[in-house]
């Protein structure tokens, strides 16, 4: 019996995880959303608070939730919630661009709906991650990961293509508002998933302390769990890679007439990079588990910000190898990320240690509306130089973390 809630709660996770790629190729963070940014008029300083809000996440919101939430016996209810808050947000963005308001108009309430998306993407994401530690034995763990990651590849790459077609078939802002208003429909779709989900209910023995005590305990609990701590210093290192990616269509805009077609073209090889990579990292997942595949990401993380830089010389075309590398370390992250960090804990500390690892991830909170400002000072050979460094610097700590 136990073993058909499993196979069942295997395809509710497969069936929420597919479309909300295909809905997440609509509105792709490091593409979609910073070209939206410029057409709206924003600038570096705009498209870098957007990306710190999207990607970075507020600090004190995961620990917040998941002090809440880690005694919660059942974390489905909290899940749901987050979802449909997720799904409001987007429709918000859509009815905004779809009514022609001004630029200044689209620009506050894009990022006020970004802003709800990813408060309520928090809240949902502590309880998806003990949700799926609890319905997944870690015995299926790697097979889950691997299997969502290549069909959640393809559907990316399907909502890739529409999402070009859409571009080029309709000006600004139609374009964007069709693809907030399918995004915001396909997430909805997804969320059929979670009812399926038989989850179970966790009997907790002890007294979880409160937001205050857990905020002023953080350094007790990383130094007494290393490898928490060294997760938490490679999780830092590593989000420079993510949050330089909006601004390889910053450095494009720079050296190229960006339009509606070279975007199309950018999340498409980035979504095709995906998938190629998922074929590619499944095997080594299966046979050498979650931290050799990110250790080829480190790798190849550290190289693309130099590419970027190199390529930014000639066209578009060529420039566009740099989103199809940035899909190989962002499939590798997606594939690995989440089932380190279910390894290295239990059930009972899961929600709190997603908490933790998202609270101090100061780098992709706080460093893309840095970067936002200084590039203007700096330019962006000294940015991309130092991102890579500090990619290749998280493999130390990586190597530190010790799983079964």
């Amino acid at each position: 019996m136990k073993i058909n809630i499993e196979r069942k709660n295997f395809f509710a996770f497969i069936w929420h995880a597919i479309f909300l790629a295909f809905a997440s190729s609509f509105i792709e963070i490091n593409t979609v959303v910073p070209s939206l940014i410029l057409k709206a008029g924003g600038s570096e300083f705009i498209v870098g608070l957007v990306t710190g809000i999207t990607v970075g996440i507020p600090l004190i919101a995961q620990l917040l939730f998941a002090s809440l939430l880690v005694s919660k016996p059942l974390k489905k209810p909290y899940l749901l919630i987050g979802i449909y808050l997720r799904i409001s947000s987007l429709f918000l963005i859509a009815l905004v661009l779809s009514v022609h308001f001004s630029n200044k108009f689209v620009l506050l309430f894009t990022i006020l709906g970004l802003t709800i998306f990813s408060f309520s993407g928090v809240f949902a994401g502590v309880s998806y991650t003990d949700l799926l530690g609890k319905s997944i034995s870690k015995e299926n763990l790697r097979k889950f990961m691997s299997t969502r990651q290549i069909l959640r590849s393809i559907f990316a790459l399907t909502g890739a293509f529409t999402a070009k077609i859409v571009l080029n078939a309709f000006g600004y802002p139609v374009n964007y508002a069709v693809m907030f208003y399918i995004s915001s429909f396909s997430l909805f779709i997804a969320s059929i998933g979670f009812w399926l989900i038989e989850e179970e209910k966790i009997a907790f023995h002890k007294k979880f302390p409160s937001f205050i005590n857990i905020f002023k305990n953080i350094p007790k609990y990383i130094l007494n769990d290393k490898n928490l701590l060294n997760y938490v210093i490679f999780n830092n290192l590593t989000g420079f890679g993510l949050i330089i990616i909006p601004f390889y269509v910053t450095l494009a805009k720079n050296s190229f007439a960006l339009d509606n077609k070279i975007v199309g073209n950018f999340l498409f090889l980035q979504m095709f990079g995906i998938i190629l990579a998922s074929f590619l990292w499944k095997k080594l997942l299966h046979n050498k588990g979650f931290k050799n595949v990110l250790k080829y990401c480190v790798m190849i993380g550290s190289i693309t910000p130099i590419l970027a830089l190199i390529l930014s010389n000639f066209s578009s075309k060529i420039y566009s190898i740099v989103f199809l590398i940035s899909g190989f370390t962002l499939s590798a992250r997606q594939m690995s990320f989440e089932g380190l960090l279910i390894e290295i804990s239990n059930s009972e500390n899961r929600a709190l240690y997603v908490g933790i690892s998202g609270a101090l991830n100061i780098v992709t909170a706080t460093l893309p509306l840095i970067i936002g400002i200084i590039l203007k000072i700096t330019g962006y050979e000294i940015i991309f130089l130092s991102v890579s460094v500090f990619i290749l610097l998280s493999l130390v700590f990586l190597n530190k973390i010790k799983t079964n």
